[in-house]
Parts: structure tokens; C-alpha cells; sequence
């Protein structure tokens, strides 16, 4: 599936001729590529300017949601970001850190230790939820070009050098990875609704975090890619309601025989 973006969605506008697309925009977007396995082994610096690698997130049960930002981005990444954080603050059950992680990695590989730090500290400003919590969970991350490069073609995540090296032209989305490190889902857009990326991530999670209600409410909708959230399985819900009845007339028909069971001995004494 291929997502293109005009250039109301760029960093860098171009100068346009007539209906043509903008050169900067030209080849920008996402091919989704679901079920599409990230390197692990490779390497990268966070806000302290430490080496990690992919594998230290996962823990087989969290799963991780993946952005493509950079901090010097003149306004789709911070406006990307904020749009994020006010979701993350609407699902006050589902904790940074907790239930689930976030990877933001820069498109500008020469970007600064300072930067990357004063970048996560702006971001995780407006986040609601425990801050320290959520400080360990959000990783900020730099890398080589190559290797940036290497994760975004991974995750078709199509996204052009301009204005001299020093801008990027791209969209917004994020990327949704199974704790294995699997690409399980995308969220396009710079604003996301709470619903959708709370089950969303309770499908990709491992069973320890689903609740009983969220559960019942994944047996019964389905992802809609092209609406971009959940709709209901029409099967799905009248299979529950015709399961929930047959449950009601069993136990009625086993409460009429107690009962009957109870007046006969009565009956004998």
C-alpha cells in the first residue's frame, strides 16, 4: 500500500510550475510493508549520546511505536509530535513506558547530543502521564545516514534530502512493531484518535496488557487501513450475541430443573 503526501505535509516547500508536484516532494511517502522484520543488531546513539541497538528495547511482551522526526524539522515534526503526545494524554490507562515504548529517530544524522536532548525535553513537556516513566520509555535516537536510511527503507518510509542537506522532506506516520520488532501497523497523519491507537497497540502487545473489555472489543471490530481505525464485524458481533443467548437459555434450562429437581424431593419427604 502506498501512502503519498502532498507538499502541505513537507518540511522544505519547493517552487511549483503549474499542477506539478513539487520536486521535493517527488518520491516521498510509505509503502507499508507489514510484517517486515527490523535489524536489530544495528546501532545507534540516544539523548546522552550512548551506543544502544534495537534488540535492548524489546521484551517480547511491549510493543513499540517507531517515528521518523528530526529536531531542527521548521514544522511537520513538531507538529507531528504534539499531535502525538495530546493522544498519549487521552489514554490515561495506557502509560509511556509502561504498556508500550516509542522510538523517535532523526533523519539528520548530524544532529547534536545538546540538540537530540533539548528535542526529547520540548516533546515530553506536554506529556501528561508520569514524566520519569515516560523519560525512560521515549528514546530519542541518531544515527549514520546509512543506517537511518536502512530503517526507514525497511519500514517503506520514502522521505527526501533538501535545502542543501540540511532539511527533510517527508510525512507523518507512525509505525506500530510487534515485540519481536515486526512491523504490525500504520497510523498516518499528524493527529491520531485515542481509540485507535489504544487498540492498536493492545493488538499488537502481547496478551498481558489487553484488558477483558479491550479484548471483547478486538473480537468484534476490525482494522479499517482505509479508514484508519476500527469498524465492526457484523459476523463478529452477532456471533457473540447469538453466543451470549444460547449461554442465557442454557442456564435457564438448568435453573428450571434445580428447581424442578428441589420441588420432587420436597414432594417425596
Amino acid at each position: 500500500m502506498e501512502v503519498q503526501q502532498d507538499g502541505a505535509l513537507a518540511d522544505q516547500p519547493a517552487i511549483q510550475t503549474g499542477n506539478r508536484e513539487p520536486e521535493g516532494m517527488r518520491g516521498v511517502g510509505i509503502d507499508e510493508q507489514l510484517g517486515a522484520q527490523l535489524p536489530l543488531d544495528m546501532t545507534f546513539r540516544n539523548a546522552q549520546g550512548e551506543s544502544v541497538q534495537l534488540a535492548s528495547l524489546l521484551d517480547q511482551e511491549r510493543p513499540v511505536v517507531l517515528t521518523l522526526n528530526y529536531a531542527n524539522c521548521p514544522n511537520l515534526c513538531s507538529t507531528q509530535l504534539a499531535g502525538f503526545v495530546d493522544t498519549l494524554n487521552s489514554m490515561e490507562k495506557w502509560q509511556v513506558g509502561k504498556q508500550f515504548q516509542i522510538v523517535t529517530l532523526s533523519l539528520d544524522p548530524n544532529e547534536s547530543d545538546e540538540l537530540n536532548q533539548a528535542f526529547k525535553g520540548q516533546t515530553l513537556a506536554s506529556y501528561e502521564g508520569d514524566q520519569e516513566l515516560a523519560g525512560q520509555g521515549w528514546h530519542f535516537w541518531r544515527g549514520q545516514e546509512q543506517d537511518v536510511r536502512h530503517i526507514a527503507d525497511t519500514v517503506g518510509f520514502r522521505y527526501n534530502t533538501v535545502a542543501g542537506g540540511t532539511q527533510f522532506a517527508h510525512t507523518a506516520a507512525l509505525v506500530l512493531l510487534d515485540p519481536q520488532g515486526k512491523v504490525a501497523r500504520y497510523l498516518y497523519g499528524v493527529t491520531y484518535e485515542p481509540n485507535t491507537l489504544r487498540l492498536s497497540l493492545a493488538e499488537t502487545a502481547a496478551g498481558k496488557y489487553v484488558s477483558t473489555l479491550d479484548a471483547l472489543i478486538l473480537k468484534c471490530f476490525l482494522y479499517n487501513a482505509a479508514a484508519g481505525g476500527y469498524t465492526a464485524s457484523a459476523w463478529a458481533i452477532t456471533k457473540g450475541i447469538m453466543t451470549f443467548l444460547a449461554l442465557l437459555l442454557f442456564g435457564l434450562i438448568g435453573w428450571m430443573l434445580v428447581l424442578e429437581r428441589r420441588r420432587k424431593l420436597a414432594h417425596a419427604t
